[in-house]
């Protein structure tokens, strides 16, 4: 299948969700001053989103977003920004559907991972529209040319699969992504299985070479929170995991897993928040990482008490650093976080401003001192419809919001830290 090859579904629901894109250079040998940000003319139509962002190695960012085209079909749109460029290139299509599962909160991705060879996933609902599945395609040209897509999930289950993080591997084409297959018991739905134990969503991993040749295929959890987007970052060991995980007693906090020489290690808890919630909060942690510093991000609730969290590696995540309160009172979470290029990691996240939200960021030095709090994008909205995100590259930092102004549309924005 060629970038423009279109297949033909159906939509059961609309998006919801606009990205956005900043732009901010760091200096490593100064201080960094005030962020400031605009706004970037975006290819991207009227009802665009959900959407995602993606950084090659050149310091190329790649946008891609659904976009609403005719009837009920929609697009998987993509385009490209260059590291020296002001300007999007021309968008592109990866396929076109009616039968696409579209959720706000569950975004399809582009991703490179190495010079030429990316990879994307979207949702496909089954024939019967009993569940949806993860449909996969890769390209072996930096995006200007797509094989034909092929399943992530093949239990052949009804059930739901979803929020998705691919990733590079030594080469070849990783993922993770959460997995609804346990709660189907005899093709019937099930919360409890018939001798009460506990079902619930699992973390799965796939590995697939350029090809896309199934390498490996295992579950890595059988219990996590249902519908929190999990994270990866390479450190100098390798990859690591974050991701909100559920205990049997609904504790729903942060965990982190490494993988060594090609083997996950067992599960690692973050500092512990012990938030007891009966129901997925729907708002995954964040990390990132450069060499052996890694940063995490993420937010909790306990006692309705609202917190967006930072938390610091300098061991490539063997141990981490005591949790840091990034903001408390008005926070929504729907966390990221990133490094810049002078050891600041720098964290963004939804908050209410009035009757509004405001995207906002605040950086953390390496010895953990706090930033003021700076604003980025003021959202006409009154509840989070979007995940933010960041994407660095080289000296660049990219942020993503919604923009309900005039409907929904993808916004892009250049920001610069002043002196």
């Amino acid at each position: 299948m060629t970038s423009e090859t279109a297949t033909t579904s159906r939509v059961r629901q609309m998006p919801l969700a606009v990205v956005a894109i900043l732009l901010v250079a760091a200096c490593s040998e100064a201080p960094l001053g005030p962020l400031s940000v605009t706004e970037l003319d975006t290819p991207a139509g009227e009802f665009s989103g959900p959407s995602h962002l993606a950084a090659a190695a050149d310091g190329t960012v790649i946008l891609n977003w659904l976009e609403s085209t005719t009837g009920e079909a929609m697009a998987l749109k993509y385009t490209t920004l260059a590291a020296d460029s002001e300007t999007w290139a021309e968008p592109k299509t990866l396929a076109e559907s009616e039968n696409w599962f579209i959720n706000w909160a569950d975004f399809p991705s582009i991703v490179p991972m190495s010079d030429s060879l990316w990879a994307a996933h979207w949702l496909v609902y089954r024939e019967d529209y009993d569940g949806y599945d993860i449909h996969v395609a890769i390209s072996s040209d930096a995006g200007q040319s797509w094989g034909e897509p092929f399943l992530l999930n093949t239990d052949g289950t009804g059930a739901e699969h979803g929020f998705v993080t691919l990733f590079p591997l030594d080469g070849d084409i990783a993922a993770v992504w959460l997995d609804g297959r346990n709660m189907i018991v005899d093709g019937e739905f099930m919360y409890e299985s018939p001798a009460g134990v506990l079902l619930g969503t699992s973390l799965r991993y796939a590995r697939f070479d350029r090809d896309g040749e199934r390498l490996t295929d295992v579950s890595l959890d059988e219990l996590v929170c249902d519908c929190c987007q999990p994270d990866i970052a390479h450190t100098a060991d390798g990859p690591i995991l974050i991701y909100r995980d559920r205990t049997t007693d609904e504790v729903r906090d942060i965990v982190v897993r490494r993988m060594i020489d090609g083997e996950w290690q067992a599960v690692q808890a973050l500092p512990a928040d012990n938030w007891m919630i009966e129901a997925c909060p729907i708002n995954g942690p964040a990390i990132a990482a450069d060499d052996d510093d890694v940063v995490a991000a993420w937010f909790s609730a306990v006692d309705n008490q609202p917190l967006v969290h930072f938390a610091r590696s300098t061991d490539s995540g063997a141990s981490f650093g005591a949790a840091i309160e990034i903001d408390a009172s008005g926070s929504f979470g729907y966390v990221d976080v990133e490094l810049l290029s002078n050891g600041d990691a720098i964290v963004s996240w939804l908050r209410s401003s009035g009757d509004d939200l405001a995207l906002v960021t605040r950086r953390v030095s390496p010895a953990g001192e706090l930033m003021a709090v700076e604003t980025a994008v003021d959202i006409d909205l009154s509840r989070p419809l979007d995940f933010p995100q960041m994407v660095p590259a080289g000296e660049r930092l990219v942020f993503v919001w919604t923009d309900y102004t005039s409907g929904s549309n993808v916004k892009t924005g250049l920001g610069r830290f002043g002196p």
